[in-house]
């Protein structure tokens, strides 16, 4: 073991052994929050409409349609809340910060189905 882990494992009140367990059992719960992490990463990089998927960098020589993209980027956002909270409208239109019938519009002209 390192000694400085060693020395503090000392002041603690553990064992050197008690330490080095502790640690690797920590290394394990910091693994596995990596690999959600990246997993989430994933998931959430599928989901993404193509139509904004690398947009920073891949910006169109001919340009975009402004409001067609405005209207992706909304419904999009729509659809993330109504997952979040498994179609739950009134739930849905508090996380985006509308009202609950403004919300049930929208999703009604734009045929929006979760």
């Amino acid at each position: 073991m390192n000694p400085i882990l060693s020395q503090l494992a000392v002041r603690n009140g553990n064992s050197a052994e008690e330490s080095e367990e502790s640690i690797m059992a920590l290394g394990e719960v910091v693994s596995s929050l990596r690999t959600a992490v990246n997993k989430l990463q994933n998931l959430k990089d599928s989901e993404t409409n193509h139509y904004f998927r690398n947009f920073e960098t891949n910006f169109p020589k001919e340009g975009i349609d402004f409001y067609k993209a405005t209207k992706l980027y909304e419904i999009n956002l729509v659809k993330q809340a109504l997952r979040v909270t498994r179609g739950h409208q009134a739930n849905a239109a508090k996380l985006l910060k509308m009202r609950t019938s403004t919300l049930n519009s929208f999703i009604k002209r734009h045929n929006i189905s979760y």
